[in-house]
């Protein structure tokens, strides 16, 4: 099959999509420049791999040769590839599309907040009650990934939960064609607007109307105006949160719990799925602490804007960052300018994105240690430079690692990293 993909993205999408179809065996061609190759480590990387990088020149003529066209999030498509291009589809559509997702269960989580706190708690629950599940997650990562998983073992989950964001419902739809597959759950988290007839299928709310969808649970503001509409059965309607649930002012876990409800879960079995629950992994995720030094696992920033916002969090505590990795979609460095120089000490990971790092902070007179290729590696020196730091002082300090960049190069990708990350804080923090 010959797949054209439409640019590499700002979040890496694209060398996502192209490593997927190039390990199926297909031909694949990405539009974008193959020049300074050298200076572009992911081009060259995909380009040894097999890709096939072309002009904007010769972008119709790939179009028309394509027996699919992959759409990257926020790469929009020229009319004209649409009007000609055989089949167009982005990371969900392929992921929901797939004949090895069909026999799992498919629940939806959308809305325009709470997606990745409710996808993770129920996948946490889902694996405490016997069912793999594993979540896809929204804005910055590829569905591609897991995608790649669901490949080397279709056996390896029984549930898939996709989190979508509201322009994700409608590129997905559109790329599906307004035809969805199958969706066991679909639940939103807040609000999302209501089609208006049966015959408006470009609305958001278009996906949780169409008889693919075998129950709806929605906030009760919305339960009205989706049955006043007139589209949906009452019966695949419940709205959220219920008079027993006992999660109502805990986010995440109350409408994690009507999906499990929903599901045919008891009261009793569902409490005890959570109560293993400790947040989301990768995630801002606290491992330890030792000495009065915390360790926190944020292996999930894949983007210099994660770092920052992480760093945000933190502001005033002494931050000991341990940062780098794969470089997908040509970084700008300058975006990680604010987070390097508000931590107090910089270890670095090896990669593609570490390369071009290092010169700015030689530049910008930055000391850092590192690079390192393991976690293991740079967690003992992080710890080894916040000791000497502390300088004996009861003060608080974290060892944080978000990396700011993709895991490729050394890790299966990045939750292989997190966990990495998280056997070796444990070492430490058992060490007599």
């Amino acid at each position: 099959m010959r797949v054209l993909i439409l640019g590499l993205g700002s979040s890496g999408g694209g060398a996502e999509a192209a490593e997927y179809y190039l390990k199926l065996g297909h031909s694949v061609e990405i539009i974008g420049s193959s020049e300074n190759r050298e200076t572009e480590p992911m081009v060259h990387l995909l380009e040894s791999k097999g890709a096939v990088f072309i002009t904007k020149e010769a972008l119709m003529d790939s179009v028309e040769k394509a027996d699919l066209v992959v759409k990257i999030p926020g790469i929009p498509v020229p009319f004209l590839v649409k009007k000609k291009a055989r089949r167009i589809t982005n990371d969900i559509a392929a992921l929901l599309e797939n004949p090895k997702t069909e026999r799992m269960k498919r629940i939806i989580i959308a809305g325009s907040k709470g997606k990745t706190s409710t996808a993770s708690a129920l996948s946490n629950a889902l694996n405490a009650l016997g069912i793999r599940a594993a979540f896809s997650e929204g804005l910055g990562y590829s569905a591609f990934h897991l995608l790649s998983d669901i490949e080397n073992d279709d056996k390896l989950y029984e549930a898939v939960i996709v989190e979508m964001s509201l322009w994700q419902v409608k590129d997905t739809a559109s790329s599906l064609g307004y035809n969805w597959p199958r969706i066991d759950i679909a639940a939103i988290t807040d609000t999302i607007p209501i089609p208006a007839s049966p015959t408006d299928i470009t609305s958001e709310g278009a996906l949780f109307i169409g008889p693919w969808v075998g129950r709806l649970i929605l906030p009760k503001f919305l339960k009205d105006k989706m049955l006043f509409s007139g589209i949906i059965p009452r019966t695949k309607v419940k709205s959220y949160p219920s008079l027993r649930n006992p999660y109502k002012t805990k986010a995440g876990t109350e409408l994690a719990w009507e999906c499990l409800k929903a599901m045919g879960y008891g009261r009793k079995e569902i409490q005890k799925a959570f109560s293993s629950y400790r947040g989301i992994p990768n995630r801002l995720e606290l491992i330890g602490t030792r000495n009065g030094i915390s360790f926190i696992n944020d292996s999930s920033s894949v983007l210099p804007l994660s770092v920052a916002f992480s760093m945000r969090g933190m502001k005033g505590t002494s931050v000991h960052l341990i940062i780098g990795g794969t470089d997908k979609s040509n970084i700008d460095i300058s975006q990680l300018a604010s987070p390097v120089d508000e931590a107090v000490s910089l270890t670095l990971l090896a990669g593609s994105l570490t390369e071009k790092l290092i010169p700015y902070l030689r530049r910008e007179g930055l000391k850092f240690n590192g690079p390192y290729k393991t976690i293991g590696e740079a967690v003992e020196k992080a710890y080894e430079t916040a000791l000497s730091h502390q300088g004996g002082r009861d003060t608080s300090e974290i060892i944080l690692l978000s990396p700011g960049a993709y895991a490729d190069e050394f890790f299966t990708n990045e939750f292989e990293r997190g966990s990495d990350f998280r056997k070796a804080t444990l070492r430490i923090l058992s060490e007599k």
